[in-house]
């Protein structure tokens, strides 16, 4: 194969990307391989049938092979994820999530009643201190 030139800048470019792309595709996999869930305020519902899941897996499985290709040929190192940092920073965004629906922030959408003040906040502050237990829990020794 003839070399390829690549700058650090643009290596570091498409290495995102392509980080982004197995991500996504692997959560796609997931939705195709997955029977029904069920949350407590939401569904999934698995809609495929055979032939269009096994067209999906066909092209995630052709991604992949493109998303291989390209890290050997430019040199793209694997990116090592913990457990803990994963978890980590989905909290940190659960808990600027969970902060949004506090009485004082529903203001920009019209008056907060005192019974939704008196129940929502409260319950907020429940989910935060929650979240920041397990976050300290990650990290106790």
């Amino acid at each position: 194969m003839k070399e390829i030139k690549i700058t650090e800048a643009q290596k570091n470019s498409i290495s995102s990307v392509v980080l982004i792309l197995e991500e996504t595709i692997e959560e796609i996999e997931k939705l195709c391989l997955t029977g029904e869930r069920n949350g407590i305020v939401y569904d999934v519902v698995n809609n495929l049938d055979e032939k269009v899941r096994n067209r999906l897996m066909e092209n995630i499985n052709r991604l992949r092979e493109i998303i291989k290709d390209m890290a050997k040929n430019l040199s793209i190192k694997k990116k090592r994820y913990e457990t803990k940092r994963l978890i980590s920073s989905r909290i940190a965004s659960l808990w600027e999530t969970a902060y949004e629906i506090k009485s004082n922030r529903l203001k920009g959408y019209g008056d907060v009643a005192k019974s939704l003040k008196e129940y929502l906040d409260p319950a907020v502050e429940e989910i935060i201190q929650l979240l920041d237990d397990a976050e300290a829990t990650l990290y106790k020794k």
